[in-house]
């Protein structure tokens, strides 16, 4: 592995959060995403997402369409990253709920390019509930790059 791929992973993930949190009126700078760590190798990623209280569902616990954007938003970072592309279109998003994740806690999303091609990522992920360590979701998600030359 070439030291700089980790190191240009990693600014490209940090200032993708950065332009997410700069705009925190937008659906994703509300999701406040958290690197925790990433590898270029490995081709990981794991994030941090706070359950806050206007994410919350009827039953007070975070909204299942928050679960799948929480996915959405980690692995979009990881696929971003590692075309180094500043954009890219979800075309299937697939999450199985497993269970139910308090306001107030933390979702932990590890998630893991499978496949980094040139015109097409695709990751599946796993969801933890911080505070307990159980798993709360899972995930699988494909990006499209559009690499047309200008």
């Amino acid at each position: 592995m070439d030291k700089n791929d980790q190191i240009r992973l990693e600014e490209s993930i940090c200032e993708d959060i950065a332009a997410m949190f700069a705009d925190h009126s937008t659906f994703n700078g509300m999701m406040r995403p958290e690197l925790i760590e990433c590898s270029f190798e490995e081709k990981t990623m794991t994030a941090a997402f706070p359950v806050l209280e206007w994410q919350k569902n009827r039953a007070g616990t975070m909204h299942g369409g928050l679960i799948g954007s929480a996915f959405d938003i980690a692995m979009g970072l990881l696929a971003r990253g590692l075309a180094g592309q500043k954009d890219a279109a979800t075309i299937q998003l697939d999450t199985v709920f497993i269970r139910q994740i308090p306001m107030g806690d933390t979702f932990i999303v590890c998630v893991k390019a499978n496949h980094a091609g040139r015109n097409l990522t695709h990751l599946s992920g796993e969801g933890f509930i911080k505070s307990t360590g159980k798993i709360a979701a899972t995930a699988k998600c494909s990006y499209f790059f559009d690499r047309k030359e200008s």
